[in-house]
């Protein structure tokens, strides 16, 4: 293979990627993760040891087939262009998945205590950005799974991937033999730097094969109709999308949850039926995603209420959307979208809630304005590096969203490890600087979950917002008439 060959075949991360890289400080680690509870039996010996050996055997045997979790990102010399991902010819899967053990009693608060903490702690970035802790001692003997992977390595979707990949659908594991990939040589100082240098001359000149196009089709118009319509058509909803990111509604509203969050984080989770949101949403001619943010209305709702915080008219949310075509399921990295929704928590009526948060998003898909986000997000894949990471720097002092809400679909049907079975599953959602909490939503099996992640001083109190989220789920059903409408 020739020295251009090697160049080429270099898997470069995307901007989005470098962006996460560029976000993360000791205060902000861009962890993406969950903690998940597992009936025991299985995963037990004799002796009633965790089988971490044979845990850490599975591991290593699924992950051949997702390669990014046996690679790091290697940076240029000097900082030229995107880094690149690269074999750790140490990689040992022991030094990734790990026992620890919560002291008695071992309740659900501790575990999450212990989540938070751990998730806290920065991956180093000199082996593959990832981790799993096989926790003991929980009060009802389950075995607790908490998962950090870094946000440069993948988003929610590709996540639940890799869930997949790691479990199996019945209690049966599924020995099929998976032939492991040898690992590459990494490239010398002088290939990463001739990639820098080549990342630094070609990212320009895209910039300008990107004019060159624009003036194409331009041409093209003047004297093809067809070209023309086309061409209207798009420039039509570009303007929409960006004028829905323009006007002064899109700058959030002074909250209580946007100051510099410290080194010190508090996780809950509540779970619903998730048979009953879909109900809810049927009768309501809504989204499950909507009432899912209808929920998280009222959660924040009760938290200011118990604050006796000034509500006003609206709380505004950024939802990260998925932008990952079918096919696109079994990679990894990052393939997002976000657009803007302002929460009604001045709305003491769920209901009444429920039907604006549905109009709005109807509003906000209507413009585009998470197709025009992802536009600028793949454009940014032409910008020289440094531009990228000065951009996602002032991440932390966004002015756009009071918090993050993330809704990701989970397996629906029950999953084993080592065959035991997944009771429940909980997702966490870092923070940026500036952002105090944040909410992701999984759904699985017959449960959605609502992983609350926030700044500990900020937010003492983030029982209230979990309380408040099953509350307004049992108001939804009862004023729709769903049996079996609370948890």
């Amino acid at each position: 293979m020739g020295p251009v060959d090697t160049l080429r075949r270099l898997d470069r991360i995307s901007a989005l990627d470098a962006a996460f890289l560029a976000l993360e400080r000791d205060a902000t680690p861009m962890h993406i993760g969950s903690i998940a509870y597992l009936e025991p039996g299985a995963l037990r010996d004799k002796k009633g040891r965790i089988r971490l050996d044979e845990l850490r055997a599975l591991v290593g045997e699924r992950l051949t087939l997702a390669p990014r979790f046996r690679q790091l990102p290697r940076s240029a010399p000097f900082g030229l262009g995107r880094p690149v991902w690269v074999d750790d010819p140490d990689f040992d899967v022991a030094d990734h998945v790990n026992e620890i053990v919560v002291p008695a009693p071992g309740t659900d608060d501790q575990i999450a205590e212990l989540c938070s903490h751990l998730m806290m702690k920065v991956l180093e970035r000199s082996r593959p950005m990832w981790e799993l802790w096989v926790v003991d001692g929980a009060a009802d003997g389950s075995v607790v799974l908490i998962e950090k992977v870094h946000h440069v390595m993948m988003d929610g979707v590709s996540g639940i991937d890799i869930a997949l990949l790691l479990t199996d659908p019945t209690p049966q594991v599924d020995r099929t033999e998976r032939a492991p990939q040898p690992a590459s040589a990494p490239p010398s100082a002088g290939t990463l730097l001739a990639a820098g240098l080549l990342d630094a001359v070609t990212v320009p000149l895209s910039l300008g094969r990107l004019g060159a196009d624009v003036g194409l089709d331009l041409l093209r118009s003047a004297w093809d109709r067809s070209e023309r319509v086309h061409l209207r058509s798009q420039a039509l909803a570009l303007g929409r999308g960006i004028g829905s990111l323009l006007r002064p509604s899109t700058v959030a509203p002074r909250s209580p949850l946007n100051r510099p969050v410290g080194q010190h984080r508090r996780y809950a989770h509540v779970e619903v039926p998730l048979e009953a949101v879909r109900r809810v949403a049927r009768a309501a001619g809504a989204t499950l995603n909507d009432v899912a943010l209808g929920a998280v209305a009222g959660g924040v709702r009760r938290l200011f209420l118990a604050r006796d915080e000034g509500l006003g008219r609206r709380f505004q949310i950024a939802v990260p959307v998925s932008t990952r075509a079918a096919a696109e399921h079994a990679s990894l990295g990052n393939r997002l979208s976000v657009f803007l929704v302002p929460l009604p928590v001045g709305i003491a009526d769920p209901v009444a809630q429920l039907a604006e948060v549905k109009r709005v998003t109807g509003r906000r898909k209507a413009v585009g304005q998470a197709t025009t986000v992802a536009g600028l997000v793949d454009a940014a894949d032409r910008l020289p590096l440094p531009i990228v990471e000065a951009v996602a720097r002032l991440g932390h002092r966004q002015p756009f969203a009071n918090a993050v809400v993330t809704n990701v679909p989970g397996p629906p049907e029950e999953r084993f490890m080592l065959g035991a079975r997944i009771r429940r599953i909980a997702p966490v959602v870092p923070l940026a600087a500036n952002l105090d909490l944040s909410v992701g939503i999984v759904s699985y099996d017959q449960e959605l979950s609502f992983g609350c992640f926030a700044d500990a001083e900020r937010c003492p109190d983030l029982r209230l917002l979990t309380e408040g989220i099953r509350t307004t789920v049992e108001a939804l059903g009862r004023a729709f008439g769903i049996e079996g409408g609370a948890p």
